[in-house]
């Protein structure tokens, strides 16, 4: 038997809460004379699963440690007639239909990390009498959490400060001091947005500094047999030029690009993954001082600013209309940035296959911040 495949409606690759999937299994048998089949069955499954291994040496059995944890968000399934002479197929080609919706619960949106995933497919299981295997066949799609950025509270610019001084030698003695001040326009942003940053620096010592940073950090909490692991992976930096003794720096909105990476993790959407974001600015220092460090918690989102709400939700037209354009027209999806490594661990038992596939994100295409918000950002700035 070969010849599996499987087609969503209107090629959809990418689902959100409440909605429908819809799709067929075309299976082709081809054999020369009927296939005996125990069962057809069809699935749609949601899940997180994770796992990592770390060395014992104090095992006697010399085994690594193994952490894992699961969480099952859906599991539908549909059995299908065999439609054949009793318990066979014969040569030729089958249809079996599905029809499922996603639920409308908090569920992590489609991720793949270090040490773990959360994976939505659908699933066909043709059931063979031994010693046949069984013959099964995945086809993943992206699911996406809501996550709206189109709200006022992501939209407050946000600032830091932090003043350090810093030793002449070996740490010790005086060499001045090392001023940083920091703003990003706003706390939330969707993939094809960018954060603006601006920075005042003072080098106020004796010595000469390394170039700042800002850099686009994501840091994911994996649980596993109640144990924590946390990795963490810069997606985009931006480096300004060496701090000489008694310089100043200054940025004025400079642009930090946000690449397709997976939304941040909903509170309560998944106990065994979080996907988390923050902006780092960072000043390196001489040895035996610590850097300094400002950092700046973002929500990455699939629904961006102004975004196009539905027909019912709309109001009535305004001046802002025309201070806030709709982006709606330019959201489109993209795949996720792939991490630096992919995760490999499955599970039959707990039916998490190891598929090779990389999820899509909401991102805006053509983005240009508006007029209005950019005043408002850079007043907000000066003031502070």
């Amino acid at each position: 038997m070969s010849g599996i495949e499987v087609t969503l409606e209107l090629g959809k690759n990418v689902f959100l809460a409440g909605e429908r999937v819809q799709g067929t299994w075309f299976v082709n048998v081809n054999a020369a004379a009927p296939v005996k089949v125990k069962f057809i069955n069809t699935y749609l499954i949601g899940a997180t699963y994770v796992e990592w291994r770390e060395t014992n040496y104090l095992r006697r059995d010399y085994k690594d440690d193994e952490f894992k944890s699961h969480e099952l968000y859906t599991r539908q399934v549909t059995s299908h007639p065999v439609n054949g002479n009793g318990k066979q197929l014969a040569p030729g080609y089958y249809k079996y239909p599905f029809d499922y919706y996603i639920p409308k619960d908090n569920m992590h949106s489609s991720f793949e990390g270090h040490h773990g995933a959360t994976r939505w497919f659908i699933k066909i299981e043709i059931g063979r009498p031994k010693p046949c295997s069984n013959i099964v066949k995945y086809k993943c799609f992206t699911y996406l959490a809501k996550v709206d950025i189109d709200l006022p509270l992501y939209a407050k610019p946000m600032t830091a400060s932090q003043e350090r001084k810093i030793s002449r030698a070996l740490g010790f003695g005086d060499a001045g001091s090392v001023k940083l001040t920091a703003s990003i326009d706003r706390s939330g942003y969707c993939p094809g947005e960018w954060a603006l940053i601006t920075l005042d620096v003072t080098n106020g010592t004796t010595k000469d500094l390394d170039q700042p940073s800002a850099a686009l950090m994501q840091m994911v909490e994996f649980k596993g047999n109640g144990e924590e692991n946390i990795t963490k992976e810069c997606i985009r930096k931006l480096v300004g030029t060496k701090l000489n003794k008694g310089q100043q720096l200054k940025w004025n909105n400079r642009k930090l690009t946000i690449d397709p990476v997976p939304p941040t993790s909903l509170p309560r959407s998944s106990y065994c993954i979080k996907c988390l974001y923050y902006i780092e600015i960072k000043i390196p220092l001489p040895c035996y001082n610590e850097d300094i460090k400002l950092l700046f918690p973002i929500t990455i989102g699939t629904v961006p600013r102004n975004h196009k709400k539905r027909q019912n939700e709309m109001s009535p037209p305004s001046n802002d209309a025309f201070n806030n354009p709709d982006l709606s027209n330019t959201l489109t999806y993209r795949e996720q940035k792939k991490s630096t490594s992919r995760f490999e661990y499955s599970s039959n038992t707990l039916e998490f296959p190891n598929i090779l596939y990389t999820p899509l994100t909401a991102y805006v295409v053509e983005y240009t911040p508006t007029a209005s918000g950019t005043a408002h950002s850079t007043s907000s700035l000066k003031k502070s």
